[in-house]
């Protein structure tokens, strides 16, 4: 069985300013902390985390997904970096502002996997992309205000489903079908 996600997956624009982001926060405000970054090429914006699927779940997903009319794109806004999901976590993340579009987005993913039998997700969706985690469970603390506000806009084009990985430590992500808006 294999642990499958559905993620929105940055397009290079995107991704390039999430990569400065990372760049300025580690020569910043993070440069003496000890995080385990995000690899720049597995950044991504999860819709569902659908966990452990047979070969035909995901086969039957597949179907689902190829049905959904999506729109040319989705905008993504991203405002400020934040811990998630509260203020004591070990996760930094870039936080997505909830458009309505992203939000669509994630109820129609929802709906197909909820047909094949995964339940719906009773978690309110906080849209974010992580960036990275503090290895040290002792962090220094730090208020929301110390990493400012920024302002990153672009566009996503496609909806990928990945299948998650935990090898030695570090969880892995293949990339096993995309579908374009």
């Amino acid at each position: 069985m294999a642990r499958i996600f559905l993620a929105l997956t940055p397009d290079k624009d995107l991704n390039d300013q999430i990569i400065e982001l990372k760049k300025d926060l580690k020569s910043n405000i993070l440069s003496d902390a000890d995080i385990s970054w995000q690899k720049n090429s597995d950044h991504h914006l999860t819709l569902n985390f659908v966990g452990s699927m047979e070969p035909e779940q995901i086969e039957e997903m597949y179907k689902g997904l190829t049905e959904i009319n999506f729109m040319s794109h989705l905008q993504v806004d991203i405002s400020h970096v934040n811990f998630f999901p509260n203020e004591d976590s070990q996760l930094l993340v870039a936080i997505v502002k909830p458009t309505n579009q992203i939000l669509k987005v994630f109820r129609i993913i929802d709906e197909v996997v909820t047909r094949i039998g995964f339940g719906s997700s009773l978690k309110t969706y906080k849209p974010h992309i992580t960036l990275g985690r503090f290895k040290d469970k002792d962090r220094p603390q730090y208020s929301y205000e110390d990493f400012g506000e920024i302002q990153i806009s672009s566009r996503i084009s496609k909806l990928d489903v990945y299948e998650s990985e935990f090898d030695q430590g570090r969880t892995n992500y293949q990339l096993l079908r995309s579908f374009e808006f």
